[in-house]
């Protein structure tokens, strides 16, 4: 019979490996609220046609509710055009504002360290004026803010059509409203694009650990080979006593940190194996319910705009019972296991059920367009060159004088008879669903002045950019990537690599030729970029904006990278952790713990796979055979080997794992 010990363990969570909203920001390893709020009441799904014509007796009219008026400083955020010099007068509250349009704004400035410090990146500044707002103008409760044209002059106001609320029009200088119909010619009801920017804290944000295994007292994530394990990869069985959160954090009057808890029987939270979030009504959480894989989540709040409470700090301490230790004789000789890293926002995938992917498949001859590949690489390169060869007239409207939306079978029918716009968002769309079509997880990427694709590659563990519009030679018809020392790169990498100006090792790859631009020029185009946050165009062309590209992106449901100085002023999510754009994919994980019978050990397996299909074990050298997430391993004296990865439901190997464990005589067992 099992002797039962109690054993105490206590975890230091490094805030850096959680997750959190576009609202937390970590600094020196602790979390705070972000100091800076844009309101905005509309997604910016706009086209080229939706807008209000502002002159004369036309008047446009926003209304933003504040909790509070106490902020440092203010700012509108228009998305409007005017000729240079034009003069719009802004009334807030009442109070005038007159504000003349400049070629460059100054709150659009490139982000470098060095000689591009002060230059504005007009590509991100047209068409988007940003008004400052005396602060003495605001109030706590509803502010209205009117826009009109000065003598003889006129604005174009651009328009996101949906259910209004905080938008009106007047045609009579302001004397009565409307709320709809909006829009030159009243076609249109919705928003106007006009955005708050405050600098002030957020009101709330919140901040959430990775899956805490408590029973086992090293991490899975083992990238090495051979080695003796002190801390053995190996979970003991035991059953959870109590868990005590012990919380630091700083709050000054009128803000708050509440943490919550959950717990679940597998890696990653599932509604079926997990509690629901509970609050910690005492000190120590003293539940049946409290299973091997722990969470913890916080949320920091304020009602003061110029304070924001910190979380410094954030420990588990696990009391549990072990109910059977690590069988004595079983000892992990090698083990090589990936590591999941997940975003702070959920990304939407393309399912595999689409029929429409099929149809994508087999009327381009997509299987045809890759044959010869000899690695997943080799054939992401090739459709990447195909897909830009789709074009004989690119950056021409067509006979049509239409710009087609994100999806690709609507692209390349137009594009093959001319009828339509194709230029490198539709190039790099086109090539995502393609991907997507076969299998291959892809993402658009959009960056400074262009439209690029990404694509996570199993063969280098990672994304990679892959540019298939970047020549706008019709008859070279380039395309190019880039790698360092070798290893192709992301859009992140290279953004790094021109915000720290370090080019050392890095090449770019065109494909067929060579063409165009220093390398320090085109990898430039990667001082601002977002990653998009969904790739199922196929099924659903919204939310979006129509025209991608046409005019200057309005949309902000992208994730922008947070640049070196201050965020582009129009768009409310930026993040600078380095998960949130290098998420990972397609690998297992493989979880070990003591079994019930001896020489067993309980496997579970994790993996974040993009229309999973299956987990595949081999065992030793024998075949691969389909397993459940959770299995017991039987092992034979000497050593085992247990090697996992997943198929997902195009037919498509992910990324492998494996370990090796060898039971000894116990007369050789090293305890």
């Amino acid at each position: 019979m099992n002797k039962i010990s109690v054993i105490q363990k206590e975890m230091k969570t490094d805030f850096e490996t959680c997750v959190y909203n576009h609202q937390i920001e970590i600094n020196d390893n602790k979390a705070l609220l972000v100091n800076r709020l844009l309101l905005c009441d509309e997604l910016g799904g706009i086209t080229s046609r939706t807008f209000e014509i502002i002159q004369g007796d036309i008047q446009a009219k926003k209304v933003f509710t504040l909790d509070s008026a106490d902020v440092e400083a203010a700012e509108l955020v228009i998305r409007i055009e005017g000729s240079e010099g034009n003069l719009l007068i802004v009334e807030v509250n009442g109070h005038q504002i007159k504000h003349q349009t400049i070629e460059e704004n100054p709150s659009f400035q490139v982000e470098h360290t060095d000689e591009d410090r002060g230059q504005v990146d007009s590509y991100w500044s047209k068409g988007w004026e940003i008004v400052p707002v005396p602060v003495e103008y605001l109030r706590e409760g509803e502010n209205e803010m009117i826009l009109s044209a000065g003598d003889d002059q006129a604005w174009r106001l651009y328009i996101d059509n949906g259910l209004g609320g905080h938008s009106a029009k007047s045609i009579d200088s302001g004397k009565t409203w409307a709320s709809e119909p909006l829009g030159h010619n009243d076609f249109c009801r919705g928003e106007y694009v006009i955005r708050l920017n405050l600098k002030r804290h957020a009101p709330w944000g919140w901040i959430e650990s990775s899956s805490i295994d408590l029973f086992t007292s090293s991490s899975p994530f083992v990238k090495g080979g051979r080695g003796d394990f002190s801390d053995s990869p190996i979970a003991q069985r035991a059953k959870v006593k109590s868990i005590e959160l012990v919380v630091g954090d700083d709050c000054p009057e009128g803000t708050d940190v509440e943490v919550l808890w959950r717990s679940g029987t597998t890696p990653s939270y599932r509604p079926d194996a997990w509690s629901s979030w509970q609050p910690i009504k005492q000190q120590k959480i003293n539940s049946p319910d409290v299973h091997r894989f722990f969470q913890w989540r916080a949320t920091l709040t304020t009602k003061s705009p110029k304070c924001t409470p910190i979380l410094k700090d954030v420990r588990v301490k696990a009391e549990f019972e072990v109910i059977k230790e690590v069988q004595p004789t079983i000892s992990v000789s090698e083990f090589h296991n990936e590591r999941i890293i997940r975003p702070s926002y959920t990304f939407s995938h393309q399912l595999a059920d689409e029929p429409r992917l099929k149809i994508l498949r087999e009327r381009w001859r997509l299987d045809h367009v890759i044959q010869g590949g000899q690695t997943e690489f080799d054939k992401i390169l090739r459709l990447k060159r195909w897909i830009r060869q789709q074009w004989e007239n690119g950056w021409d409207r067509g006979i049509l004088q239409f710009v087609p939306p994100w999806d690709a079978m609507v692209v390349l029918e137009l594009a093959g008879q001319k009828l339509s716009l194709g230029m490198c968002t539709h190039y790099s769309s086109a090539f995502v669903q393609c991907c997507l079509a076969l299998g291959i997880t892809a993402r658009v990427t959009i960056i400074s002045c262009h439209c690029v694709a990404e694509v996570w590659s199993n063969d280098y563990k990672k994304w990679v950019m892959m540019d298939s519009g970047c020549d706008s030679d019709d008859g070279r018809k380039g395309t190019r990537h880039f790698e360092r020392n070798g290893i192709p790169m992301s859009a992140l990498e290279l953004h790094q690599a021109y915000a720290n100006n370090d080019y050392e090792g890095v090449v770019e790859i065109n494909d067929p030729e060579k063409f165009g631009g220093t390398l320090e020029n085109n990898i430039s185009l990667y001082r601002q970029f977002c990653a998009t946050q969904r790739n199922n165009y196929l099924t659903s062309l919204l939310p979006e904006e129509p025209e991608h590209g046409a005019v200057s992106y309005t949309y902000d449901g992208h994730l922008w990278h947070h640049s070196i100085t201050e965020p582009l002023p129009q768009f409310s999510r930026t993040s600078r952790r380095e998960g949130d754009f290098h998420w990972t994919l397609n690998q297992t994980v493989i979880y070990l713990q003591q079994g019930e019978e001896p020489n067993t050990l309980d496997v579970l397996l994790d993996t974040v796979t993009p229309n999973f299909e299956t987990y595949l074990a081999q065992f030793d050298d024998g075949d691969w055979t389909e397993q459940p997430e959770a299995f017991v391993w039987r092992l034979h004296k000497g050593q085992n080997s247990l090697r996992a990865k997943t198929r997902n439901a195009f037919g498509l190997l992910g990324i492998e794992s494996s370990v090796v464990a060898e039971v000894a005589r116990l007369r050789d067992s090293p305890n």
